[in-house]
């Protein structure tokens, strides 16, 4: 009887949508996931080894490999880090306009990068060094001194932003990319 009586609400419902020209089936499934009002353009980025998969489902099996510099459309997020996407175009052309889950911390997104600061400084690191990670709170793979100058390229999840390293004390760093924790940052607004 339950499952008659949740047929019966998604036909209601289904019907109700259709009115309206809204795809039912958009709507599927979807729990926590929000859709795109503006869909946002992104690249594939900061792959050391292998390929970024293109999944079914959020840490579900993988469909399809993305390379660095692979332009995606973000269609809509899921809980953090995934969202799904479509592929635009890039180095592996044989994947252009499949559409599937991606994490997106190996995305930079247009949209997140316009009202970010341009660039900001390292302060208030009083032992060691500001670890610049790979993904947020994952294994560091440089350290940043106080005065290192860094360019914002992206949000992440509450304290952690996706920078580029520009100059600073600790010149070996400079180039390379990675997560940061922003309490540590003075940025130019």
């Amino acid at each position: 009887m339950k499952n008659q009586t949740s047929l019966l609400k998604i036909f209601l419902i289904s019907l109700s949508l259709s009115s309206f020209n809204f795809v039912p089936t958009a709507f599927a499934g979807m729990g926590n996931q929000k859709i795109l009002a503006q869909q946002t353009s992104c690249t594939v980025t900061n792959i050391q080894t292998g390929q970024l998969a293109l999944r079914s489902q959020p840490n579900g099996k993988s469909r399809a490999g993305l390379n660095n510099n692979n332009s995606v459309q973000l269609l809509r997020q899921g809980s953090e880090p995934w969202v799904y996407v479509r592929v635009l175009r890039g180095p592996n052309i044989k994947v252009n306009g499949l559409e599937g889950w991606v994490n997106s911390n190996y995305l930079i997104c247009d949209e997140k990068t316009a009202s970010s600061p341009e660039s900001c400084k390292v302060i208030n690191i009083t032992q060691g060094q500001l670890a610049l990670r790979s993904t947020p709170n994952g294994k560091s793979k440089a350290g940043l001194n106080n005065g290192n100058v860094v360019k914002w390229l992206r949000w992440g999840a509450e304290p952690w932003v996706y920078v580029r390293v520009v100059n600073g004390p600790n010149t070996k760093v400079s180039g390379l990319e990675g997560w940061v924790n922003s309490d540590y940052l003075f940025c130019d607004v």
